[in-house]
């Protein structure tokens, strides 16, 4: 056999084996293999060099789809539920009517409409006061001649009512027809008596004159004075709704009296309330009451009870802020105010239950240095337009 012939033998030998074997296996799947992140382990016996540990994770083959089915006909489907948009601020309702106010005891004195249109300069003086009818303003002036004025609120026929040195607060009744105010005037004080018994009794100290302040009450027609029995220190008057009494800040707290006769007796027994002011239909009394280092605004009803704060400050406040000479609007829902809780002395209102209280009158307080001495004026006065 040749060289040849014996190459081709064996060549086809083993394409024949070759045949054979792959006879023999059944096809198959390649299985997918992903690849994880490796995780380095060491032994404990490691010496620093660390072996990496391949992980791998089978998936087996599937013939289902992997996305989520729809839901069935019929079923909800979920929807973003849009919050409702909180309500607009309700604006508060314009200011009615028209002030009147001092800058300062003795400084100028001005009128304004409540939504602060219309500023106009009146006269100078002290403790302004509208008529019942806003017709005329009372005020008192400490230069000469010294004492209580009317003025109509266009500035024209200003006039002396009343002459005296030291006359401040005037106030009209009801119906116009009087002025109440206090004044300054002496008196004598109490004696200092000492009794013993079987011996008598010896004056120790003798009275003496003083200084004292009383209330008095002027006729608008003719000038006609009325000295009403009052405290020895009697401030602040203010009518009663049928101008039958006078309420005012007396020696114990707030008194009340009647322009004649001897009818002068306790309202309250708060040596600390001061500054009252009767509501337009004499139901509610407005008051300042000194509260530890400060003044607040109270109120109560006309037969003294039901005393409740309408301002208050916090007792966690370095500084407490005043709030100070509240005055009535015409139709009584509303009460002006003077406060220093912004720093300086400014205009604010607030509901007759102390409720929504801000500040008016920006414009003119930015313009106009407002002054409080703390001598219980009457800054400002509300009347009708």
């Amino acid at each position: 056999m040749t060289v040849t012939r014996k190459l081709t033998l064996a060549s086809l030998f083993l394409v024949l084996v070759a045949l054979l074997a792959a006879c023999g296996q059944e096809p198959a799947v390649q299985p997918t293999v992903v690849r994880l992140p490796t995780v380095t382990t060491a032994s404990p016996a490691s010496t620093g060099v660390s072996t990496p540990t391949p992980v791998s994770t089978t998936i087996p083959p599937t013939d289902t789809p992997t996305s989520t089915p729809p839901p069935p006909a019929g079923t909800p489907t979920a929807t973003a539920t849009a919050r409702p948009l909180p309500p607009a601020p309700t604006e508060m309702p314009e200011l009615e009517g028209r002030f009147v106010f001092q800058v300062a005891s003795g400084g100028d004195i001005y009128t304004v409409k409540a939504d602060g249109s219309d500023l106009t300069r009146l006269t100078y003086g002290m403790d302004p006061s509208w008529s019942s009818d806003g017709s005329q303003i009372a005020f008192s002036r400490w230069t000469t001649p010294w004492g209580i004025y009317t003025v109509n609120r266009d500035g024209s026929n200003e006039r002396l009512v009343f002459s005296s040195n030291v006359a401040r607060s005037p106030v009209w009744s009801p119906d116009g027809s009087q002025i109440a105010f206090f004044f300054e005037t002496e008196g004598w004080t109490a004696p200092w008596r000492e009794c013993i018994e079987g011996y008598g009794c010896i004056t120790i100290i003798p009275p003496m004159l003083q200084q004292e302040w009383h209330l008095g009450v002027v006729d608008v027609a003719d000038g006609y004075f009325h000295q009403p029995y009052c405290d020895r220190f009697s401030f602040s008057p203010t009518w009663s709704a049928d101008g039958e009494w006078i309420l005012y800040d007396g020696d114990h707290g707030l008194s009340m009296t009647t322009v004649e006769g001897p009818n002068n007796r306790v309202f309250t027994e708060n040596v600390h309330d001061a500054f009252p002011v009767r509501s337009p239909d004499g139901t509610r009394v407005a008051f300042m009451h000194w509260q530890h280092d400060h003044w607040e605004i109270y109120v109560m009803h006309a037969d003294g009870s039901g005393r409740w704060p309408l301002t208050r400050s916090s007792a966690l406040l370095e500084r407490r802020p005043n709030n100070v000479s509240p005055a009535w609007s015409p139709d009584g829902e509303q009460i002006v105010f003077l406060s220093d809780r912004g720093g300086k002395w400014e205009f604010y209102v607030m509901n007759a239950d102390g409720s929504d209280q801000r500040k008016i009158l920006e414009g003119i307080t930015d313009r106009l240095n407002i002054q409080y001495n703390g001598f219980n004026e009457r800054v400002i006065s509300w009347g009708e337009m």
